[in-house]
C-alpha cells in the first residue's frame, strides 16, 4: 500500500534519508523544517514539500503516517495534531526499523566514525554487486551524492544512534561496533548507562548474526564479555587497504569495512577498489576549496566533529596531510553541558593546529542552569592554559569576518562542529 506520509524535522541528517527512500518506494513524502540547510533546500528540488513552520493545519486527515525527528519535542503542534486525529505515528528510528523489517540489516553503531564506516561498508557493496538499500547520515558521492539507496537484494546497511537508545528500534543482523565513548550527557547518566545500552544492543544480534569490533578497543571488548551465543569477530588494521582519505581513524573505519564485505561475500579485488577509491562523505574532513588573497591561497576543510575524540582524530589527520603548514582550526562546541562534561578533554585536544577559534557555544537542549556553570569565556580560559593561540570569536558572524581577514596568514584553515559553524567555511569559499 502506497502511503501519505508527513515529516516533522524533515531535514535531519538520518530524517532525510529515510524519507527519500520512501519516495522512491512511490509513497507520498511531504514535511515541514525550520531550518534553512542544505539538506532541506535539497529535498525540496527532488520535489518534497516541506514547510518552514510547524503548523497544526499541516497535519491533515488524509495523512495515514506521521513520522518526527528524535529532536521533536511532544510539545510540537505538528506531532500533537498527529495523535489527536488518531493518525499513525513514529519517531525516526521506529520507521526506519519498520521499513527495513523485511532486509538482511548491517547496522553500524559506535560514538564516532558511523558515518563514515557506514559509506565504506555501502561502497564495498555495491562496487561488489550486492546492491545493498542504504540510509547513512551523511551525503557520500558513492550514492550519488545522497544519503539513502533503494537497493533491489535483501541486504540493508544502515547508520545507528545510541541517543535515547534509539538503535534498540533497528535490531541488526549484522553489527559493527567502531568504539564506544561516553557521549549524548543530556541522556545517559553516566558510561555505565550509556555502555548498558550498547550491551542491550548485541543482545539482538541474532546466534547465526556477527558482531565486528577492532581488537584493540579495550571497552568493546570488556562489553562483548557479556554476549554469549553470537559469532565475534575481532579486527586488526588491514594493510592491504589503502586510502585516499587521511587519518588513523579512517583506516580502522577501512578496516571494519573491509571485513564486514568479504563476511557478506565480496570479493577482496572489489573490496579494495572500493576502498582505494573512496573520498570520503560530506563534513567529514570535507575540503571545500580554497579562499584567495592576492597570489595566496588558504585551502578550507570543515568537519562535523564536536566530541574531543573526534577532534584529535581529524586534527591529526589534517596534519598528516599538511605536516609543516600553519593551521587554523574555528571550533564550535555543542552544548553547554556536554563542554562542561567534557572540558578536561577540550583543553588538550587542540595540540595539531597552530591557533584556534571559539565563536561560541552552539546550544541544545540546555538549561538556565547548564549555561551558568559554562561560558565562552571560561572554556577559552581553559583552553588557553594548554595552548599558545586560542581566541573567542564572540559570534558565528563576526567570526567570519574576522577569519576573512586573517586566512591569509595560514594555510589551512578548518571548521569543527555540530551547529551552524560550517557558514564561516562556506564564507571563505
Amino acid at each position: 500500500m502506497k502511503k501519505h506520509i508527513f515529516a516533522i524535522g524533515a531535514g535531519g541528517s538520518g530524517m532525510s534519508g529515510l524519507i527519500r527512500l520512501l519516495k522512491s518506494q512511490g509513497h507520498i513524502v511531504l514535511g515541514s523544517d525550520q531550518s534553512r540547510s542544505e539538506k532541506v533546500e535539497a529535498l525540496r528540488k527532488e520535489g518534497m514539500s516541506i514547510y518552514s513552520e510547524h503548523q497544526t493545519k499541516n497535519i491533515t486527515p488524509d495523512i495515514h503516517e506521521v513520522i518526527y525527528s528524535q529532536a521533536i519535542p511532544e510539545t510540537n503542534p505538528e506531532l500533537q495534531q498527529a495523535r489527536k486525529l488518531g493518525i499513525e505515528v513514529l519517531s525516526y528510528p521506529e520507521a526506519l526499523g519498520k521499513y527495513t523489517s523485511d532486509k538482511r540489516r548491517v547496522c553500524i553503531a559506535g560514538t564516532h566514525g558511523k558515518t563514515t564506516t557506514t559509506a565504506m561498508i555501502a561502497a564495498c557493496l555495491i562496487i561488489g554487486g550486492k546492491d545493498p538499500t542504504v540510509v547513512v547520515g551523511a551525503d557520500v558521492k558513492e550514492l550519488d551524492d545522497k544519503n539513502e539507496r533503494l537497493g533491489r537484494s535483501e541486504l540493508a546497511v544502515l547508520e545507528t544512534c545510541e541517543y535515547k537508545k534509539s538503535f534498540l528500534d533497528i535490531p541488526p543482523d549484522v553489527l559493527v561496533i567502531t568504539n564506544i565513548d561516553f557521549d549524548h550527557i543530556d541522556y545517559y547518566k553516566n558510561q555505565k548507562n550509556y555502555d548498558d545500552a550498547f550491551v542491550q544492543y548485541m543482545n539482538m544480534v541474532p546466534k547465526d548474526g556477527a558482531i565486528f569490533y577492532m581488537r584493540d578497543d579495550l571497552r568493546t571488548k570488556r562489553l562483548l564479555m557479556k554476549i554469549k551465543g553470537t559469532i565475534i569477530k575481532p579486527i586488526s588494521m588491514e594493510p592491504l587497504v589503502k586510502l585516499s582519505i587521511p587519518g588513523e581513524h579512517n583506516r580502522r573505519n577501512a578496516s571494519l569495512a573491509y571485513n564486514v564485505a568479504r563476511y557478506l561475500k565480496v570479493s577482496d579485488n572489489d573490496a579494495k577498489e572500493a576502498l582505494n577509491e573512496f573520498s570520503g562523505t560530506k563534513r567529514r574532513l570535507e575540503y571545500k576549496g580554497t579562499a584567495r588573497t592576492g597570489n595566496k591561497e588558504t585551502k578550507i576543510y570543515d568537519d562535523y566533529g564536536h566530541h574531543p575524540v573526534e577532534i584529535k582524530a581529524t586534527l591529526s589527520a589534517l596534519r598528516e596531510l599538511y605536516p609543516t603548514e600553519k593551521i587554523l582550526t574555528i571550533f564550535q562546541p555543542h552544548q553547554f553541558s556536554r563542554t562542561t562534561a567534557f572540558l578536561k578533554e577540550f583543553t588538550t585536544a587542540f595540540a595539531q593546529t597552530d591557533a584556534v577559534i571559539i565563536p561560541n557555544i552552539y546550544e541544545a537542549r540546555d538549561t538556565a542552569a547548564d549555561k551558568d556553570v559554562m561560558s565562552l569565556e571560561k572554556l577559552v580560559a581553559e583552553i588557553g592554559k594548554h595552548h599558545p593561540q586560542v581566541s573567542s570569536g564572540e559570534s558565528v558572524e563576526k567570526t567570519m569576518k574576522h577569519v576573512q581577514e586573517i586566512a591569509k596568514n595560514y594555510d589551512v584553515v578548518i571548521t569543527m562542529g555540530a551547529g551552524d559553524v560550517y557558514k564561516v567555511a562556506d564564507a571563505l569559499v
